[in-house]
């Protein structure tokens, strides 16, 4: 099955599954062993009243949205051009079964080796029995019979049938379950379902469903998991991911000739602790939080991201009309000299770096070091949409600079004869890019160009030049007090952080939810459906349920979504929601 596929399942599974009484959560994550590296927990199905108040979950649910619901089942149960290869896609029957499982607790992950040999130590053995750490637990309470059914399904769709033996791992009777690629250690202890490929793991998640892991051997007493604790305390799911176990891997290694260990010490892994997150339902809020724990010290990868501002320059350009708006700032240089120090760190002393050759060519081009064209821009990139029906003509895209002058060298350097068109007026100088083709026998702007306007502050394009020009003419000339940003949005945005370097708004209510349908469904009349674009099933899909779909169900429910970045010393981290 396609990884696209599967993506398409797990959300379906979420979204429908059957609604029951939320039960409380009897897996403590936090007591996994302290070798846990990895786990995503699901606590099971929120109640009928939460999922009533919640504005995601009520707008999947309304009767209004069926057609849409059944488009996504249909879409996501089409066949593919390749799918002649592919197994057998899932029955309607199957699938709901499956979301019934979602009703129960769930915890899958991976504890690494406590054996495990080091770096140049690894030897022939341990690739030639490779350790394979992977668990599951289901609480089966109420779901032993859909269980069953479907692994016998899925049993019965195999072409290789695998070989089934008794086994006792800790006391436990099991049933070992063994393929081609390795055996597989399946049990029912008490109302748990355990599977693991490990004798090892298998006895540890045992002891662990029955709190008999010892306080002090547990993964809440490592100082990573402590650090992401707060964001590992209650909701529907959370997960998290112990980075320094990356770096205890045998990296000596060469691939394609570039030694990978040197390339790994350059990104100095070791500063990044830990990635944790959770996904909860706070009232008529659907919530995401997450973080990149570690020391944000300069010189590593979190030199990826930007110190951030108070208020991005793109914020002077929100209007009363202005339906969405994403910006986030990255550090350039510091993503260069990320990526130069890594290509240096893989040859020898002395020898010259992949990266000499790029430099010396973009230094011919654009007549300048690359360094110093890359610090021409801020770092700061945002889109803004006033169409109250999406159109993408009216999307615009806002990059910040710093030296207007030397930002046009750059620009006609680099795009040099895709140039086609250039004029000033007052401080902002209008280019024509042509994206290739030809120009119409009038000379007028098609699909095929992109209007930039170059100001000293900012660069800011579209696919039509009257977009351009109405979003300069707009902007306030002092972006921390635009007082047409909407109030909801100025609400949301006092509940992050002072200093952000990423933000985003969607109002579900400035929607023409019912003009964007019928813009829609013409484009989807026009789409290709051939075998070398998309599946035609998935696509008479598409165009059924906006045939059926009531757009009312939208605004009805959904009002709008906020979300921000910003980077401390403990880390980047990430907050939202949708209402």
């Amino acid at each position: 099955m396609r990884r696209a596929k599967l993506n398409a399942i797990l959300v379906v599974m979420l979204l429908a599954a059957p609604v029951a009484v939320f039960a409380q959560s009897s897996l403590d994550p936090g007591q996994l062993p302290k070798s846990t590296t990895f786990y995503l927990a699901w606590h099971g199905t929120p109640s009928i009243d939460a999922r009533k108040a919640n504005s995601l979950l009520a707008t999947w649910d309304d009767a209004d949205f069926q057609p849409a619901r059944a488009a996504i089942i249909e879409a996501m149960m089409s066949s593919s051009a390749d799918s002649a290869k592919a197994r057998a896609a899932l029955t309607r029957d199957e699938l709901s079964q499956y979301a019934s499982l979602l009703d129960n607790e769930i915890v899958f992950g991976c504890i690494v080796n406590p054996n495990q040999v080091k770096s140049s130590e690894a030897g022939h053995e341990s690739q030639k029995n490779p350790w394979n750490g992977m668990f599951l637990v289901y609480d089966h309470t109420g779901k032993e019979a859909t269980l069953a059914r479907l692994l016998l399904q899925a049993r019965m769709k195999e072409k290789d049938p695998p070989k089934i033996s008794a086994a006792t791992i800790a006391g436990i009777s099991a049933i070992k379950i063994e393929r081609k690629d390795g055996a597989t250690f399946w049990a029912d202890d008490g109302k748990y379902t355990l599977v693991a490929s490990e004798p090892a793991v298998f006895e540890k998640i045992s002891a662990w469903t029955k709190h008999a892991t010892p306080e002090a051997a547990t993964l809440s007493q490592t100082a990573a998991y402590g650090e992401a604790g707060d964001l590992l305390k209650g909701g529907l799911a959370e997960f998290f991911f112990h980075f320094p176990e990356i770096i205890d891997r045998n990296w000596d290694i060469s691939v394609m000739g570039f030694r990978v260990r040197p390339l790994m010490q350059s990104l100095k892994l070791e500063v990044v602790h830990s990635i944790a997150g959770r996904l909860a339902l706070q009232g008529a809020r659907t919530r995401f939080q997450g973080a990149i724990f570690g020391h944000a010290s300069p010189g590593s990868l979190f030199d990826i991201w930007d110190e951030g501002s108070s208020s991005p320059s793109s914020w002077q350009f929100i209007t009363a009309n202005t339906v969405s708006y994403q910006a986030w700032r990255v550090n350039l240089l510091g993503i260069y000299s990320l990526i130069e120090r890594a290509l240096q760190s893989t040859v020898g002393a002395g020898q010259p770096s992949p990266m000499d050759f790029v430099e010396k060519e973009a230094a011919t081009r654009l007549g300048m070091p690359l360094a110093e064209a890359i610090g021409l821009f801020s770092g700061e990139f945002a889109t803004l949409q006033s169409s109250s029906t999406l159109d993408p003509a009216k999307q615009v895209y806002v990059v910040g600079i710093r030296k207007k002058a030397a930002t046009l060298k750059v620009l006609r350097a680099g795009l040099t004869e895709r140039v086609t068109g250039q004029r000033s007026e007052g401080d902002a100088t209008f280019l024509r890019i042509s994206e290739g083709g030809m120009a119409s026998a009038a000379g007028t702007a098609s699909a095929k160009y992109y209007h930039l306007a170059v100001t000293p502050a900012v660069i800011v394009a579209s696919a039509r030049d009257e977009s351009v020009r109405e979003i300069l003419a707009s902007a306030i000339t002092t972006p921390g007090e635009n007082s047409l940003v909407p109030p909801a949005w100025q609400k949301a945005r006092a509940q992050f952080p002072k200093t952000i370097n990423g933000l985003s708004f969607f109002d579900f209510q400035r929607i023409d939810w019912t003009a964007a349908k019928e813009r829609w469904t013409a484009k989807s009349r026009k789409a290709p459906t051939s075998k070398g674009t998309r599946p035609e099933a998935a696509h008479d899909a598409f165009a059924n349920a906006l045939k059926d779909l009531d757009p009312r169900v939208f605004p009805r429910h959904l009002h709008m979504t906020a979300s921000a970045s910003w980077k401390d010393a403990r880390g980047m981290h990430f907050d939202g929601w949708i209402e």
